[in-house]
């Protein structure tokens, strides 16, 4: 298989784990992917468009929705009325999807708490059956947030 054959592969499988993972429409799925695995500093709206095969409307939409969702950005060059669109900033999307993932952590934690304190006082021996269970899911999801918290500052500081 040549790298051509390869890329092309990669491109679909990330496609479909950009679906599935950030919620994107397939074709703006397809192009991130594209995006993430060029060689080239950056992607024209027709580099876009000749790598998708969709229509130049679909091919606006997928990208107006990438640069509204942080995932992408464009930059122009000196003398070249061209677009040119690009990953955003690495660490920046990282930190914002461990942000993200720390957000519904965080909101876990705060459900669980509520529920347990619900069942104290109206379900009580609800509440002490699931005591050891929640005890030690409850170190899980602060275990979790630990990491997360330390990766973030760990990316935070690498752009110093």
């Amino acid at each position: 298989m040549d790298k051509e054959e390869c890329k092309q592969i990669l491109i679909e499988e990330l496609g479909v784990h950009f679906e599935f993972e950030y919620s994107l429409p397939p074709l703006a799925a397809r192009i991130f992917a594209n995006l993430v695995v060029t060689e080239e500093e950056g992607l024209t709206f027709d580099d876009c468009l000749t790598k998708r095969g969709a229509s130049k409307s679909s091919i606006s939409t997928s990208l107006n929705l990438l640069q509204q969702t942080g995932f992408i950005n464009y930059f122009t060059k000196s003398g070249d009325r061209k677009r040119y669109f690009k990953v955003a900033e690495k660490d920046a999307f990282f930190i914002k999807k461990l942000n993200q993932t720390l957000k519904k952590i965080e909101n876990e934690s705060q459900m669980i708490e509520k529920v347990a304190e619900y069942n104290k006082v109206h379900n009580p021996q609800k509440h002490e059956e699931n005591k050891e269970k929640k005890r030690i899911y409850m170190k899980c999801l602060e275990d979790t947030r630990e990491i997360y918290r330390k990766t973030i500052a760990d990316l935070k500081n690498l752009k110093q």
